[in-house]
């Protein structure tokens, strides 16, 4: 079966399937606007509390971490359910799986955003 990209391998073209695929993902998966969200949500909070470069560098690392398993994640549940769309114990290990890895670049984001954003709240009152 040919893909969307067969035939179309110029870098402007590659580029705009790619946007393609994040509009997506964020159009189709709830928890893809929720990372979003919060993303923004602290974007926001590191523009007010004036971080340093290398806060901002771990922020946005830890940040793009997370949207980016949030894709993989999208893909092989999408992958998966094309292949197997019946119930099977193997496909629930590997989508649990893949979930587990979004929670751990979460888990990290927020261990992260409590080391940077803690101390500077705790300044404030």
């Amino acid at each position: 079966m040919a893909s969307d990209y067969q035939g179309n391998k110029t870098n402007h073209i590659g580029l705009r399937f790619a946007l393609k695929g994040i509009a997506y993902a964020f159009s189709s998966e709830w928890n893809m606007r929720m990372h979003g969200f919060v993303f923004l949500t602290v974007i926001v909070s590191s523009i007010f509390f004036q971080l340093s470069s290398i806060e901002w560098i771990l922020v946005i690392f830890v940040s793009g971490l997370v949207m980016i398993t949030e894709i993989f994640n999208t893909v092989i549940e999408h992958l998966l359910d094309y292949l197997a769309p019946e119930k099977h114990p193997t496909i629930g290990k590997i989508k649990d799986m893949a979930a587990g890895a979004v929670f751990i670049a979460a888990l990290l984001a927020i261990v992260v955003g409590c080391i940077i954003f803690l101390p500077k709240l705790t300044n404030m009152f």
